[in-house]
């Protein structure tokens, strides 16, 4: 994963990525073209599980909580099948992969999707298949059984966490070059505050932390940063809102890689 360009240039220019591929690329991305300089600094790491058996017939739809959900149920014998997503980034991931019938949750929360799943279909037509990953959406699970839904909860990813910060995010934050820190879920906003050392605790002081969500902003200690900022929505474009246009030059003559 590019660095995009040397710590030492741009002042505070930098902007730390926590989240995990395959979303990591695209924020990383992004962000260049907005004028930071984004460093990538994965806190978590994906593994995918093979999806188990969902049972003798196949459900009415899949729901999917997390686009890290995707791969696993990418099959021949479920794209054709109503998907329900979290939000447009795992819808976008959903299609791609070939789910040819994708809804997605107004609101971008699972208690969205679990009110979209009770409003728009009839829990007698069939089972549902959640897919999510280890450990993850037993409070939707519960929220669609109590309302008549048979649900078949399978994981199809676990998530293990990155016990330090070093490398290229370590070295921007004790340089002085991060402007911001981007944390996409709680997880991995616990991860990273985890991960540092009393040395990287001070550094924060001076910098601002993006979280799609209160439930993520809840994680961090605000008495450590400059800010803690939630989305106005959440998902990237809420983030990316949030914060705001960066200070390098973009454009044909700029230095950005």
């Amino acid at each position: 994963m590019p660095n995009n360009g040397s710590i030492s240039q741009g002042g505070r220019a930098g902007v730390l990525v926590t989240r995990p591929p395959p979303g990591l690329a695209e924020t990383i991305a992004t962000l260049a073209a907005r004028g930071w300089r984004p460093v990538a600094a994965p806190m978590l790491d994906i593994v995918t599980c093979p999806l188990a058996s969902y049972g003798a017939s196949p459900p009415q739809a899949v729901v999917v909580t997390s686009s890290q959900a995707v791969a696993a149920i990418a099959r021949p014998d479920l794209v054709g099948i109503p998907c329900y997503a979290v939000g447009a980034a795992t819808a976008r991931r959903a299609r791609a992969a070939g789910f040819a019938h994708v809804r997605i949750a107004p609101e971008g929360t699972a208690q969205g999707l679990g009110r979209m799943l009770s409003a728009q279909i009839m829990p007698s037509a069939g089972s549902l298949l959640l897919a999510v990953g280890q450990g993850y959406a037993m409070d939707l699970a519960r929220d669609l059984r109590d309302v008549g839904f048979r649900v078949r909860r399978r994981t199809v990813y676990r998530v293990t966490r990155r016990r330090q910060l070093d490398g290229p995010g370590h070295e921007m934050l004790m340089a002085g070059q991060a402007a911001a820190v981007l944390f996409f879920s709680p997880r991995t906003a616990q991860a990273f505050m985890a991960a540092l050392t009393p040395a990287q605790r001070l550094a924060l002081a001076h910098v601002r932390a993006i979280v799609i969500s209160e439930r993520t902003a809840r994680v961090l200690d605000a008495a450590l940063w400059r800010s803690v900022e939630v989305a106005p929505t959440p998902d990237s474009i809420g983030m990316l809102s949030r914060l705001g246009a960066g200070p390098l030059p973009v454009g044909p003559f700029s230095d950005m890689p």
